[in-house]
């Protein structure tokens, strides 16, 4: 009977042991990556909580344009991108767990490091090329107190909106084995919520006059909508290739 037992032979005469499925809790680059994103959370948190606090407020309330940056410094500015980077890693992460787990043949073609990297570098790219968007059409039809007002709001929403909120659900994901259901529905709900939050300030900044909300979705579906579903569609593309 023990003719028919699928064990092999090492070359020392022992017996080959059956390789481990990958985890991503006991990948020492993930574990570093969420180090990195701990660490960038509580710096800006212990440094700058009172001003994104103001920031919320402004962002419901407004403020009046002749002192619209007077809180605003290099100080902060510093702070708000290094949440966008946080929001890029965690970005990649969430990427790299919903296509290899929707794809596993990706991880046999790729190493992990690589394929994380991968797409971290496509959040990179959206927001690079949704802010050449806009400052290209902005600078356009708009005055340039609006548009400045627009670009560091918007830049304030995704990075807290992102940077903070996506840390929580990745944390569950990996170390808590969050369903890929439940975890596509939280993101979901996360990027919903932020979009709403988008239009609300693209509508009070720009559109707030007579027909302003035909204008609004015509602007906001061109320059917000249609730039991620052609994104989602390059990373599906470039999946399939790899």
């Amino acid at each position: 009977m023990t003719e028919n037992l699928p064990v092999r032979l090492c070359a020392a005469g022992g017996m080959e042991g059956i390789p481990l499925p990958y985890t991503p809790e006991a990948d020492n680059a993930v574990t570093a990556l969420l180090w990195v994103c701990f660490v960038i959370s509580t710096y800006v948190l212990s440094r700058s909580r009172n001003y994104f606090l103001a920031q919320v407020k402004r962002f419901f309330f407004g403020k009046e344009r002749s002192g619209l940056f007077d809180e605003a410094s290099a100080y902060h500015t510093h702070h708000t991108a290094l949440l966008l980077l946080q929001t890029c890693l965690l970005g990649g992460f969430w990427l790299y767990d919903y296509w290899t787990d929707m794809m596993p043949a990706l991880l046999a073609g790729m190493p992990h490091v690589a394929l994380l990297g991968m797409y971290a570098g496509w959040v990179v790219a959206l927001l690079v090329v949704k802010w050449l968007l806009y400052e290209m059409v902005n600078h356009t039809f708009f005055v340039k107190s609006q548009c400045d007002e627009w670009l560091q709001m918007r830049f304030e929403v995704i990075s807290v909106g992102f940077g903070f909120l996506l840390f929580p659900l990745v944390l569950l994901k990996i170390y808590s084995d969050l369903s890929l259901p439940i975890s596509l529905f939280l993101v979901c709900f996360v990027v919903i919520s932020t979009k709403l939050l988008l239009l609300f300030k693209c509508f009070a900044n720009f559109f707030n006059h007579s027909f302003g909300a035909f204008h609004l979705i015509l602007y906001f579906c061109a320059l917000e909508i249609l730039p991620d579903l052609i994104w989602w569609k390059g990373i599906s593309i470039m999946n399939t290739i790899l």
